[in-house]
């Protein structure tokens, strides 16, 4: 056993050896590697840089010495025993021979357009000898051209011809009377050692590179089967982690089911206190008896929106939570919360000031999320307002980038007691207070503010807080919205319509199996006017509908988990029925399955509308005048 782990620790050390050697071989190739090609690059700027300060002085000693002349009447071969021709081209030949000027002439664009030598500075017995009017070859056309424009211009690198590898340098020739470019002086610089040079530079690097690559080839062999070893490790691990994340999938979605099915187990209940609370309300006179109302509704109201806070935080997590975007006014989303906080404002005698300031207060938005955002930042301000103190609200409208769109920043700022410096980082973050429930003798989960910043995020929005303790806490919400289009003025003016709607004289079936919630829904339909059926579970709603004539009921309000048949499988057997007086009767669905979710199934099961419990009378109302106007 201790043999065969010597042997091992004796194979990691030879494979370190072998890694480290390569590496360093492959370090010292393309050190190599780099030193050549900067070398390279230096050698040739320098056999440039030489080039162009030889073919300046030279452009410098003859510049002046042409005129128009030169360039006019110097047009063939026939011109060649002209003395101005001979004393030019003695001239060029004298300047070509002191250096390694090997190229040494002028030239010029002829009346047909094209580039000819004028006078070459070559020996006249040269084999490569340019006679007057000979056309310039391809190679030089640029360079040439660029001259005649008026720009001197020079080759940054070793250009390769068919008389062989050269610098080149081209220059305007002017008059110089009338400054006018007349043609163009161009000298070529032999490069060939230079080239040779850099050749051999080019060798050697490649040399280094076959190097190089021998290297890393060794290298990708070695790493790839010290890989292989290690992905047989990871595949080992990934399953292990997959299993992990099975079960925390698993446990996710029982922790899912759980919740959703606490929020309708706990809605049933709660829709009964509440419900019964606010029927309370209107019959009782005793100041005493109406504080303990008051206190029931209160209390009833802090238990649900805990619960809702607990249930959204898991939506959140999960990515089920998405945008029902609608038509609303921009003032009456920040009046509808604050009148929530109504009765607790008055208890600590606070004053909650409101400002709207908008010049299109009708915009298409999410009213729940919105008021979910601004009901969770008042809450707190009302929370955290010692009494006698001041909330204030300002809503105003800023410009959005977008054409037909607009923000709307909502600022809520309050004199209560702040939080410190070093907690505001974490405001955000789920489940964290500044102070405990004991201590802070406030109720809260410490969610209220992450689904703030998880909900104006999902709207594309933004939260600040500024805060000092002692002195207040101030709220910036900044979220965009679609300006409503003009159409929603109908439907507004429809709205208005429907809170003047007379229910006396409609009849409607209520599909309910808890008594509580039966009774509070009987009551509250027979306050506006309704006579109301009742029945226990989806095949009673069906079998009475079939069974009363047509015309019976004017609509059928539909709980949702019922035994024996459930309220989706109801509806959609009413909208089968053959009478079509029947399957076409409008139907609402009461229950507390209130996520966005189950409202969409609802639809998706053929009712006309969705009302979430715990039940408002307003709701209902609203919902019900909509749909039998």
């Amino acid at each position: 056993m201790e043999n065969s782990q010597q042997k091992k620790n004796a194979n990691v050390y030879l494979g370190r050896f072998v890694l480290i050697f390569l590496l360093a071989a492959l370090f010292v190739a393309v050190y190599t590697l780099i030193l050549q090609k900067n070398y390279k690059t230096n050698t040739l700027e320098a056999a440039v840089e030489r080039d162009i300060e030889c073919s300046d002085a030279i452009h410098t000693l003859v510049s002046d010495r042409f005129n128009k002349a030169d360039y006019d009447e110097i047009n063939t071969k026939a011109d060649m025993d002209t003395p101005r021709y001979q004393e030019l081209q003695q001239r060029l030949n004298e300047l070509r021979t002191l250096n390694s000027t090997r190229y040494l002439y002028t030239a010029k664009r002829n009346s047909e357009g094209k580039l000819i030598y004028l006078v070459d500075g070559l020996d006249l017995d040269a084999d490569d000898f340019a006679y007057p009017g000979t056309y310039i070859e391809d190679e030089m056309i640029p360079y040439i051209e660029v001259a005649l424009e008026g720009e001197n211009v020079y080759s940054q690198d070793i250009v390769d011809t068919t008389w062989g590898h050269i610098f080149t340098a081209c220059y305007p020739v002017r008059d110089a009377e009338t400054n006018e470019i007349i043609g163009a002086l161009c000298i070529e610089m032999d490069m060939e050692s230079s080239y040779l040079f850099l050749e051999k530079i080019n060798n050697i690097v490649f040399k280094a590179a076959v190097v190089a690559a021998f290297v890393i080839v060794l290298i990708i062999i070695f790493m790839y089967r010290w890989m292989r070893k290690q992905n047989e490790k990871d595949l080992i691990q990934q399953k292990k982690l997959e299993e992990t994340a099975a079960a925390a999938d698993a446990a996710n979605a029982a922790k899912t089911r759980f919740l959703l099915n606490m929020s309708h187990d706990i809605r049933t209940p709660m829709n009964a206190i509440l419900g019964y609370s606010k029927l309370m309300r209107g019959h009782i006179s005793d100041p005493e008896m109406q504080h303990y109302q008051e206190m029931i509704e209160q209390s009833g109201n802090v238990l649900l929106s805990i619960i809702n806070n607990v249930l959204d935080m898991a939506r959140i997590e999960s990515g089920e939570m998405e945008l029902d975007e609608n038509y609303s006014e921009t003032g009456n989303i920040v009046s509808g919360v604050c009148s929530v906080f109504e009765m607790e404002s008055q208890k600590k005698n606070l004053t909650i000031e409101h400002y709207v300031n908008v010049q299109h207060p009708d915009i298409i938005c999410d009213k729940t999320k919105m008021q979910e955002v601004l009901t969770n930042i008042i809450g707190n301000a009302v929370k955290y307002t010692p009494p006698g103190g001041t909330i204030t609200i300002t809503t105003d409208e800023l410009p959005d980038e977008r054409e037909g769109y607009i923000k709307i920043r909502t600022v809520v700022e309050d004199n209560g007691i702040g939080m410190s410096r070093e907690f505001l980082p974490h405001l955000f973050d789920s489940f964290t207070r500044e102070r405990d429930t004991t201590s802070a003798k406030v109720v809260g989960t410490g969610l209220g503010m992450a689904i703030v910043k998880s909900l104006v995020d999902l709207m594309d929005g933004s939260v600040t807080v500024e805060s000092e303790l002692g002195k207040g806490t101030k709220f910036t919400v900044t979220i965009p919205h679609k300006i409503a289009p003009p159409e929603y003025y109908a439907k507004k003016a429809s709205n208005e319509a429907n809170e003047k709607v007379e229910f006396s004289g409609k009849h409607i079936l209520l599909a309910e199996d808890n008594d509580l919630n039966a009774e509070i829904a009987i009551l509250l339909l027979e306050e506006m006017g309704f006579s109301v059926d009742r029945v226990e579970d989806g095949i009673c709603c069906v079998d009475k509908l079939e069974k009363e004539p047509t015309g019976t009921y004017d609509l059928i309000l539909m709980d949702i988990q019922m035994p024996n048949m459930d309220g989706y499988k109801a509806a959609s057997i009413i909208r089968h029925l053959p009478d079509v007086g029947k399957s076409g009767i409008p139907i609402v669905a009461m229950t507390a399955n209130a996520f966005a979710e189950d409202r969409k199934k609802a639809f998706e099961a053929g009712m006309n509308g969705h009302i979430a419990k715990p039940i408002d009378a307003s709701k209902i109302k609203e919902t019900l005048a909509e749909i039998l106007k």
